[in-house]
């Protein structure tokens, strides 16, 4: 797995702990259990780019074409995924709405601060 990939997948993990540990001190178990859910619809959605990903790297001789195809699927699936937890959460599991959709844009704001970090890293390798 790319150090990427690791730095985000734990970034993720800690800000889904932290937030766990917040909304259960601040407002009650069943938001923070509905945070913790949406948090790891963003987790597991970044666990399967980094297999995609992985699976990709393997079979670097086969074109543009099929990478094309390869990046389309996998972004297909991910947004299928989220969209079938996001409904279990919702309806099956009768979560928090509010708190599961913090839950996941918390998960997801790691994404924007991955690029950030990187950026700032190389500026100080410099």
């Amino acid at each position: 797995m790319q150090p990427e990939c690791k730095r985000l997948i734990l970034l993720q993990v800690t800000i889904t702990i932290i937030g766990a540990i917040f909304s259960c001190l601040t407002v009650s178990f069943p938001a923070s259990k509905s945070l913790v859910f949406g948090s790891l619809i963003a987790l597991t959605s970044t666990l399967f780019l980094a297999l995609r990903l992985k699976q990709g790297e393997s079979k670097v001789n086969l074109g543009a074409e099929w990478a094309l195809r390869h990046a389309y699927r996998t972004a297909i699936e991910r947004y299928v995924w989220t969209a079938i937890m996001l409904g279990v959460g919702f309806g099956l599991l009768k979560l928090e709405p509010i708190w599961m959709l913090a839950g996941f844009v918390l998960g997801q704001i790691a994404w924007l601060f991955i690029p950030i970090w990187m950026k700032l890293r190389t500026q100080n390798d410099n």
